[in-house]
């Protein structure tokens, strides 16, 4: 039996499909396990890179801020985490280029952040997934 012939005699078995392509990661989690660290499973939703040395990795899932107090974090946002480049040149550019081939892919990540900077939660360490 064809695909097409799958889906004339079942079109609810294409449909029911659909929402797959289309979800999300799961909530960034912060933990007071290991010192405290905060953890995030999904896509790159945008990378930022300024001027200023400072790269963005957007969450394609955003966390409540007021969480990352489980890890003794305080956090004012929850939409990204950052990497300063200046603390860490060649890691900010293993960093980057990871976050760039994932998102490129369409591939996840995993990050792991310990502490802030400037009110984001501060990248120190990145995974690519399968």
């Amino acid at each position: 039996m064809s695909i097409k012939t799958i889906f004339q005699v079942s079109p609810l078995a294409f449909m029911a499909l659909l929402p797959l392509a289309s979800v999300q990661a799961a909530l960034p989690s912060c933990s007071s396990a290991s010192g405290g660290y905060c953890q995030y499973t999904g896509k790159v939703a945008n990378l930022y890179v300024n001027s200023g040395n400072t790269i963005l990795m957007y969450f394609d899932t955003p966390m409540d801020p007021a969480n990352a107090s489980v890890a003794g974090f305080s956090a004012s946002n929850g939409n990204a985490g950052i990497v300063k480049i200046d603390e860490n040149p060649e890691f900010a550019k293993l960093f980057y280029s990871t976050a760039l081939a994932a998102q490129a892919s369409q591939r996840n990540v995993s990050v792991q952040m310990h502490g802030t900077v400037s009110g984001y939660l501060k990248i120190d360490r990145i995974w690519l997934k399968e």
